[in-house]
């Protein structure tokens, strides 16, 4: 059996300053240490205009950092 991860990056509607780059740093961190106990893979949806849905406009480049933090994790956009 595999296992695997999946992020939107949700916050709530009331936004405080720094709110979304909580958000990233957060996950590369959840990210880092899912690699550490065997999670296989990671997947980033794209999505857009979405108040609180849509803050992951770009997944490459969340992965593309994820990747300088894994070392035995697939990683995938979806």
């Amino acid at each position: 059996m595999r296992f695997g991860i999946l992020y939107e990056h949700q916050t709530g509607r009331i936004w405080e300053e720094g709110a979304e780059e909580k958000l990233f740093h957060d996950a590369l961190e959840q990210i880092e240490l899912a690699d550490q106990i065997g999670i296989q893979h990671v997947w980033e949806v794209e999505h857009h205009y979405l108040e609180e849905h849509s803050h992951s406009s770009r997944p490459e480049v969340l992965l593309a950092a994820a990747s300088q933090r894994t070392s035995r994790m697939r990683l995938g956009h979806g």
